[in-house]
């Protein structure tokens, strides 16, 4: 407690006056003084409280005492409170006009008296400071004189601290819905934060940590996920007796089989602020609004045939049947059936589906799993009979989906009624196609032939073929051979094979087409890629296989190959004598297949023999070379001649003079061992013996 001097009146004199103010205590008791024969005198008291946090009540107590030696009357206590403290009440008369707090009058006191006054006030529930700017200090006045007016204000009294802010925080957590839920629902939780005070709360959050099966889907306050655990917050501040409400969106997983009971969970409020009573931070724990249901699906179905293609007897499509489950749970084990009218008969399914059929009935799935939202369709191929009549205005039926779990609205299970293609029918037609290859793999030499395969099939699906013709334009370097069974005929390069028989639905006629390479080709062989077309009298549903395509053997031509031989003879048949000259034929065959390019002969003369003269593309020399010539077709021959001399010295009988010719080319030759013939000696075999013609002359000188 510490003791300030009173005031003085300015306007009249004042009796002594003791004034004390006490900070949330307790009134104090007057002390008793004697009396004096001196000016009365003004005392102030201060008593220290326990800390308090902004919010609370603050209980001040104001003591005016009279020192004597006079009487006081009319004595009155003033309090200016310092901004952040509020007055409240006070069960003793004291009131309040803005900060200033006035108490009494009280009408007399007498010398030694005291007179007390209590009042409450309130330290704001923001307060953020340390205390220090929350000194103030009360003073007292009376009709008296008062000697003493300095103790009639005392010193500014501080609250005692630390001014923690303390708030008391209360969760309520609430499903909102009526339910129950079923798996796969979205439902929202409505959060509610109170604050039972004292002080503001900073920073208010609320942590949800959903359980298995619940996923946080979205809130329109700032709440958001982590995981399984949501964040709502923070809220910067919230006054005492204020409450702020949060919703968030969930969903309950579509998969749940459970009762419920596991996703009992709650939410937990906190702030930066102390809170006095932490037990009722987290909420009581709920379960989705109405508790969980078991598991629905509202599986609903579509059929619709796979394009809108007209379609003929005999001819086949495929349908298209989809299952959407449209929730809120995941569908188990869905089918979809379909029984198809009379008039069609099923084909078949792709693997990945695999619709099956029995008695008419078409199965597809089951579909283990299908989530809400999603759906599975299935294809499966249909044909309707080679012998139908109608419009296709009877063959309508419709397709059903089922699944174990339940479905709540079971009416849409089965589809709307489906068709044939394009809702009519084509008459009915031939389906024509061609397939072509290339007999065996090795790839073909120039001038070879080889055959292709062409066979023509009629697919129906409801008419017989008439008038078939096949027809097959090959490129240049190509030509046509013959063809079996016979009856092709040829035009140039226009192959032409025509049935006279009608081709009846499934059946397949096979040709066999032989063609030869020209010899003179020098092409890869990608030029020789030809294509056989195949055409009807009879409307064909699908024209893209009417053709067939195929190159040569091996996918290319080999380099040309051609087997060249030569022989070397002598001309005369009669035997020469040293001296006289005679003639040798060189003459080269190519044996094929290909043209031979730049075909040239060599002949080495033996040393009795000398190149006299030859055709024009002989060059002389002991060796002879005749050639080139540019271009020897398979078949064909060339023959060169050459005349020699022997010699006139030569003495011997013709068996030492025999030699050889060589031929040569640019084309690769496949039996070089005939590249040279067979060794020739003079004509006859033989020489004669020498002659000579002598003259004799005589003159005279």
């Amino acid at each position: 407690m510490t003791t300030t001097p009173g005031r003085r009146s300015p306007v009249r004199a004042l009796a002594p006056l003791l004034c004390a103010a006490t900070l949330w205590a307790a009134p104090v008791p007057a002390t008793a003084q004697p009396p004096a024969a001196r000016p009365a005198q003004v005392e102030v008291t201060t008593q220290r409280a326990a800390a308090r946090a902004p919010g609370d009540l603050i209980t001040y107590t104001l003591t005016a005492r009279n020192k004597g030696p006079s009487v006081a009357r009319n004595v009155t206590a003033t309090d200016r409170l310092p901004d952040g403290i509020t007055f409240v009440d006070s069960s003793d008369g004291c009131t309040a006009a803005g900060q200033t707090v006035t108490c009494g009058p009280e009408p007399q006191l007498a010398a030694g008296q005291s007179r007390s006054w209590r009042f409450h006030a309130r330290l704001s529930p923001s307060y953020e400071g340390d205390g220090t700017d929350l000194g103030n200090s009360a003073s007292g006045t009376s009709d008296a004189t008062d000697p003493d007016p300095g103790n009639n204000r005392p010193d500014p009294v501080l609250p005692p601290g630390p001014f923690t802010p303390v708030s008391d925080l209360a969760t309520v957590k609430t499903p909102l819905g009526s339910g129950p839920t079923v798996p796969g629902q979205e439902f929202e939780y409505e959060i509610r934060t109170s604050n039972k005070g004292p002080s503001d709360a900073r920073n208010v959050t609320v942590t949800d940590a959903l359980p298995d099966g619940l996923a946080f889907v979205s809130s329109a306050d700032p709440c958001a996920a982590s995981g399984r655990t949501v964040t709502c917050g923070p809220l910067a501040r919230m006054i005492p007796g204020g409450d702020v409400v949060w919703t968030f969106k969930v969903k309950l997983d579509a998969a749940y089989s459970g009762d419920g009971e596991n996703l009992r969970n709650t939410a937990t409020s906190t702030s930066a602020s102390k809170d006095p009573e932490p037990a009722d931070n987290t909420s009581q724990p709920v379960l989705p609004p109405g508790g969980v249901t078991e598991p629905q699906a509202d599986v609903w179905t579509t059929k619709r045939t796979a394009n809108d293609t007209v379609i003929a007897p005999g001819q086949t499509f495929e349908y298209v049947v989809t299952a959407t489950n449209d929730g809120p749970s995941r569908a188990v084990d869905t089918l979809v059936t379909d029984r198809l009218p009379s008039r069609l008969a099923f084909v078949s399914s792709p693997p990945s589906d695999g619709c099956r059929a029995t008695d008419g009935t078409v199965t597809c799935g089951p579909q283990a799993v299908l989530e809400p939202g999603a759906s599975r369709t299935w294809r499966f191929t249909v044909r309707l009979d080679s012998d139908y009549t109608g419009d296709g205005s009877d063959i309508r039926n419709t397709a059903t989906a089922t699944a174990r779990t339940k479905d709540p609205k079971p009416e849409n299970n089965t589809s709307s009624p489906a068709g044939l293609p394009g809702s009519r029918v084509n008459k009915p037609t031939a389906d024509l196609g061609v397939r072509k290859e290339a007999v065996g793999t090795t790839p073909p030499v120039p001038g070879q032939t080889f055959d292709y395969r062409i066979r023509v099939s009629n697919y129906g699906p409801s008419a017989d073929a008439f008038n078939v013709k096949l027809t097959d334009n090959l490129p240049e370097g190509l030509s046509y051979v013959s063809s079996s069974p016979s009856g092709c005929t040829a035009a140039g390069r226009l192959v032409s094979c025509r049935r006279t028989a009608p081709l009846k639905v499934g059946e397949t006629v096979e040709y066999l087409l032989t063609v030869k390479i020209d010899p003179a080709y020098k092409g890869t062989g990608s030029d020789l890629k030809n294509t056989a077309e195949v055409t009807a009298d009879n409307i064909d549903p699908a024209s893209e296989n009417d053709k067939g395509t195929a190159t040569v053997p091996g996918g290319h031509v080999a380099e040309p190959s051609a087997d060249l031989a030569v022989v070397k003879r002598a001309v005369q048949t009669s035997a020469v004598a040293p001296g006289e000259t005679f003639d040798y034929a060189l003459t080269v065959t190519n044996n094929g297949p290909s043209q031979a390019d730049q075909v040239s002969v060599t002949d080495s003369l033996p040393t009795a023999l000398s190149f006299v003269s030859g055709d024009a593309t002989c060059v002389s020399g002991r060796t002879v070379t005749c050639g080139p010539l540019a271009h020897l077709a398979p078949g064909a021959s060339v023959t060169w001649v050459i005349k020699v001399k022997l010699d006139p010295e030569y003495t011997g009988n013709g068996s030492d003079i025999r030699n050889t010719a060589t031929v040569d080319s640019l084309t690769a030759d496949p039996r070089p061992a005939n590249n040279t013939s067979a060794a020739a000696g003079p004509p006859a075999g033989t020489v004669k013996e020498p002659t000579a013609d002598l003259e004799v002359g005589k003159t005279t000188p």
